[in-house]
């Protein structure tokens, strides 16, 4: 498996490459953030309803931006669009790291939401242009792993020092907020890449885009519901994994940083692994096997007050859970075909942050009425339904439909427009 792994590396276009690159950095703010932004408002004072609030102010911006990332893919290069991006979002991240009150904090998390969308709507059709079929799931694992190692650092470096300035600065305020604004210095560093993207004739496919039929109406509903319901079940609870294990096992914040950064580890390494199991037994059934698998370690976080076994179950059902994100991804992409892809990437985006905007808000209060539990039985009920619905939605479609077969690597990398 490593050595087919390693040879399609070798494929990745030379704009692919310098996505990657701005991938990492982007992934230094996004992963602090995640780890320590609600761990900073509750610092400063908010409860879990009113962190609900900002959370959703994110998916809000989401939701608002993801058609105007269409409309900018069709009209802009895309090396434009993701210097926007992470300039948006590098604002947005400074805004949330010094502001206090709702006045600050709710439009700079609405505009993170917007520069994150931006970023993601644009990534799904930059790699269908900047790869061929043969390598292309291979660079959708990989740019969310490369996202993701950025986050463990991140997120290692980040507890840690969050932790330290805490103790030389006299309060655990400052320490976080210095943190924050460290990693919003070290996002900003994805506009050198990007701006070195370069335009050129787009290549021929190899036959994997050309072979879909146009995207209908039923098609994108199929792809729709699925994400809408694991976006439901996801916003009840992940965003608060970090106050389940500080609430229920009273974890300092830098073992929740090291420990997340141990589930990001794992994350990546699925991302790796998921597109070669893909190619062996199809994306589909990777997708819904990854999903299926996650929910007994779900339940496991739901019942137990043992923190090894806790643990355990965190580290895999994240790494299970998000295996399959890049490998549906690039089935969407290939089943709606070259005309569509920005927009069923964007369809599918506000569908699964419009459920997440609504589901954190709820998510937060019926945690602080009645604890983790009921959220996590939800979402398991939930993501069994999704898995339920993809595989009968699609359990033949890659093979009746798109054709879809392994396919020997060519010999030298294409050169697409950026």
């Amino acid at each position: 498996m490593l050595r087919d792994y390693l040879l399609h590396l070798r494929l990745f276009s030379r704009n692919a490459r310098l996505f990657l690159a701005g991938a990492f950095f982007f992934g230094f703010g996004f992963g602090t953030y995640w780890v320590l932004l609600n761990l900073y408002l509750r610092e400063v004072g908010h409860s879990e309803a009113v962190i609900g609030r900002i959370l959703s102010a994110q998916s809000v911006g989401m939701l608002a931006t993801a058609l105007l990332a269409v409309w900018l893919a069709r009209r802009w290069a895309f090396k434009f669009i993701l210097i926007g991006a992470v300039l948006a979002s590098g604002l947005a991240y400074a805004g949330l790291a010094l502001g206090t009150g709702l006045a600050v904090l709710l439009p700079a998390s609405f505009l993170a939401g917007a520069g994150f969308t931006v970023h993601h709507v644009v990534a799904a059709p930059f790699f269908m242009r900047n790869s061929t079929g043969r390598e292309r799931i291979y660079l959708f694992g990989m740019s969310w792993a490369v996202e993701m190692t950025a986050s463990v650092i991140a997120i290692a470096g980040g507890g840690v020092l969050a932790t330290r300035l805490a103790e030389a600065l006299g309060s655990p305020l400052a320490g976080i907020r210095m943190t924050l604004l460290t990693a919003t210095g070290l996002l900003t560093l994805a506009v050198i890449p990007y701006s070195m993207l370069q335009r050129r004739p787009a290549r021929e496919d190899d036959g994997g885009e050309e072979t879909a039929p146009p995207a209908g109406a039923r098609l994108l509903a199929r792809l729709a519901a699925p994400a809408f319901l694991v976006g439901m079940g996801a916003g009840l609870i992940i965003p608060f994994l970090n106050l389940y294990f500080r609430d229920r096992f009273a974890l300092s914040t830098d073992r929740i940083g090291a420990l997340f950064a141990a589930a990001q580890a794992m994350t990546a390494v699925g991302y790796l692994v998921g597109p070669a199991l893909a190619k062996r037994i199809g994306m589909i059934r990777m997708v819904v096997l990854a999903e299926v698998a996650s929910i007994p370690f779900f339940l496991m976080l739901a019942f137990i007050r043992d923190l090894p076994l806790a643990v355990t179950a965190f580290l895999f059902r994240g790494a299970l859970m998000n295996m399959n994100h890049p490998i549906a991804t690039n089935f969407a992409m290939e089943a709606v075909g070259p005309a569509r892809q920005a927009l069923t990437n964007s369809i599918l985006t506000m569908v699964w942050n419009g459920a997440w905007m609504v589901s954190t808000q709820v998510g937060g209060a019926l945690i602080e009425a009645h604890g983790f539990t009921t959220p996590m039985l939800i979402t398991v009920v939930l993501y069994f339904t999704s898995s339920c619905l993809y595989l009968y939605f699609f359990h033949d479609y890659e093979r009746d439909v798109l054709g879809m077969r392994t396919a020997p690597p060519p010999p030298a990398p294409p050169a697409h427009e950026a």
